[in-house]
């Protein structure tokens, strides 16, 4: 019996273990299945999540690309907002132009036959590296999208980009793909523009070989012209950065190709254009006319899809006259019109040259019309205005392909790199800023000065000066009806002073205004005696004065409102209170002055400051130390702002201020005697 419940008792321990075995079997193997569930529900949520970003990505990409739609272009394809392209070529980087790069070769075709000569291939083509590597670096786009460009239209050559056997050079590709890249980090796009094609499309040095041009005639050269395209078109197919293939830069021909031109070029863009499109569908194709939009067809003649025409606009006539440049901006509008094409367009390359009144207006017609644009150029060794960017020889030295050593070289090249070597050119920098968003324009502060809309205005004139507020109708009837100021300068021609030749003109509403951050005074002004500057001073409530000249970038027109400047970087007093600006002109004669204002480029628009805004903003009151105290105003109109009453105003305040502060202390001490009683 003893025996029988021991046998049993081992029997259940038996079981019970057999119980916990089985039990524990079954937990691990379902936690382990558990464990598997989790681990491919994580990898499914993973793999959805990749999934989620490549769709975003390539959603990102379909809202990014471009597609004509009739006269302009549009995003998503053709389907989405309306884009605007706006920047500027890169110019020299893969294709070197003597007159505004470090070298003095005729054109690229004898540069690199010449430094091969010299040097052997491979060290010719470091050299060329190394120029390359200096002028274009990652600081430039960043350059240019503080620019609020969202273009570049970067100029290619055959020379550097096909090989022997007419393929792509991977390591030039590469460049691309790295240009494309870093376009693409900052939302620029990228017009791939062939400058340079086999057989030379036009004989020029910009074609890169200014020896002939046989492209139009040249059935080997337009075989790898051909090729060269379908290569880059199957390379670039797809991706949302390239805006466009602008298949041939000025396509002239030889002499006899150019008059009347198109009897050979067009069949060929015709064929081009079949070529790219049987590789790639879906990208802009650009076609550049010489030189008008009369020269182009009607796109439906040849069947041509999503393209754009491309003009070149250099008035070559009157650089000088902003008049002139104005008239032949005007005709291109007229000829477009005339033209009546169906088509977006780029104004793929223009200057307007020194002068401000002419660019800002070139621009302003350009963008009314709703055509895209990008300046020639980027950057130019001592080239001025053509380049945003400018070098002096001094400082990015020529290379001389012909006796400059290899070392030589490569130390001149090396320089070429806009950080150290390039400055800008400010003024034009400014303008294009904000042309190019015109919401940046908007943005940038900006203060009214007069604009003599206000109540009455004291003036004072110095010697040989008069001037009055009188109806802006005296300078043409059809302008519309408002105050300025008429300025009668006479006596002898001679430079003017502070106190001589000039009208001294208080600030509307307020008593000083805050000039800080501000570049220029911006002025508009009515002349009948021609191109002359104006003499102007500014000051400030210290009684401190600063005298500067309107700049020629922006000379007056005769018998036309036109808007001068000044640049106020030099000015050497507080700018945190301007009470007075005085503008006078050393050539007799009648000016009127109209819009007053400091603003941060010379293309920003009028102040949006109110009356009110004005008030709140009062300012400081100042003292003019340097004009005689009996001077007597002009006669005329009695002003708000009068310099003798606002003097006597202040110390009228301030006496008023020391008797309230007096009697405070004296009521304050008779309370407390009698608290003390």
């Amino acid at each position: 019996m003893k025996y029988k419940n021991c046998f049993g008792v081992l029997k259940i321990a038996i079981l019970m273990v057999v119980f916990f075995c089985i039990l524990q079997y079954s937990l691990t193997h379902f936690n382990t299945k558990i464990a598997g569930n989790e681990a491919t529900i994580k990898a499914a949520t993973l793999e959805e999540g990749r999934n989620e970003e490549m769709r975003a990505g390539e959603m990102d990409s379909y809202a990014r690309f471009l597609k004509a739609d009739g006269r302009v272009l549009r995003d998503h394809a053709g389907s989405g907002e309306i884009v605007t392209l706006r920047g500027t070529n890169v110019g020299g980087w893969q294709l070197m132009e003597a007159w505004m790069c470090p070298t003095n070769a005729p054109d690229q075709k004898t540069a690199i036959a010449v430094l091969t000569e010299r040097f052997g291939r491979e060290k010719a083509e470091e050299l060329l590296k190394v120029y390359e590597n200096a002028w274009w670096q990652e600081q430039d786009f960043d350059n240019v999208a503080e620019l609020n460009f969202n273009v570049l239209r970067l100029p290619i050559s055959y020379l550097n980009l096909l090989d022997e056997e007419g393929k792509l050079r991977e390591d030039t590709l590469a460049v691309y793909d790295w240009f494309v890249q870093e376009c693409a980090k900052r939302e620029i796009y990228v017009i791939l523009d062939l400058h340079a094609a086999p057989g030379s499309q036009n004989g020029r040095d910009h074609s890169g070989d200014s020896s002939e041009s046989v492209l139009f005639t040249d059935a080997g050269a337009q075989e790898l012209t051909i090729s060269l395209w379908v290569q880059l078109a199957g390379h670039y197919k797809g991706n949302p950065t390239i805006a466009g293939y602008d298949l041939l830069n000025e396509p002239e021909g030889n002499e006899k190709e150019r008059a009347p031109w198109g009897a050979v070029q067009l069949p060929f863009f015709n064929h081009l254009y079949q070529a790219v499109r049987a590789v790639d569908p879906d990208h802009i194709i650009l076609f550049n006319a010489i030189w008008e939009p009369t020269d182009m067809p009607d796109p439906a003649e040849y069947g041509w899809d999503n393209v754009m025409y491309e003009y070149h606009f250099y008035g070559w006539n009157g650089i000088e006259d902003v008049t002139a440049q104005r008239s032949f901006i005007d005709s291109k509008v007229e000829n477009n019109n005339r033209a009546g094409h169906k088509v977006p367009v780029l104004i793929g390359e223009f200057t307007l040259f020194d002068k401000l009144p002419s660019w800002e207006y070139a621009i302003r017609v350009f963008n009314e019309n709703g055509w895209s644009w990008t300046t020639w150029t980027y950057k130019t060794v001592d080239m001025g205005s053509w380049g945003i960017y400018n070098s002096k020889a001094i400082t990015t030295p020529k290379v001389n392909i012909y006796t400059d050593s290899a070392e030589t070289i490569e130390e001149k090249w090396s320089k070429a790199d806009t950080k150290t070597g390039f400055a800008r050119n400010t003024y034009l920098y400014d303008l294009l800023k904000v042309m190019a968003d015109e919401k940046a324009g908007a943005d940038d502060p900006r203060r009214w000065f007069q604009n003599f809309e206000f109540d009455e205005i004291a003036l004072r004139t110095g010697t040989d000066a008069a001037a009055e507020v009188v109806s802006s109708k005296e300078t043409y009837s059809s302008r519309e009806e408002s105050k300025v100021i008429k300025l009668t300068v006479t006596g002898a021609e001679r430079m003017p002073t502070k106190t001589s030749g000039n009208v001294c003109i208080p600030p509307a509403i307020r008593s000083s205004v805050d000039t800080g951050g501000m570049n220029y005074l911006i002025l508009h002004t009515y002349s009948r005696n021609g191109n002359y500057p104006l003499f102007v001073t500014l000051v400030d409530r210290t009684g401190a004065t600063w005298s500067g000249i309107t700049l020629a970038a922006a000379m007056p027109v005769a018998y036309r409102w036109e808007k001068v400047f000044l640049d106020l970087n030099g000015a050497d007093i507080d700018r945190s209170g301007i009470i007075e600006i005085r503008i006078g002109s050393g050539k007799p004669g009648t000016y009127y002055l109209d819009d007053i204002y400091f603003a941060s480029s010379y293309a920003d628009p009028f102040p949006d400051e109110t009356a009110e805004q004005m008030r709140e903003d009062i300012g400081m009151v100042g003292t003019i130390t340097d004009w005689a105290e009996d001077l007597p105003d002009t006669p005329g109109k009695s002003g708000k702002i009068n310099r003798k009453t606002l003097r006597t105003a202040a110390i009228a305040a301030g006496a008023l201020l020391v008797c309230s502060f007096a009697g405070g202390i004296l009521l304050a001490s008779l309370g407390k005697h009698r608290r003390k009683k």
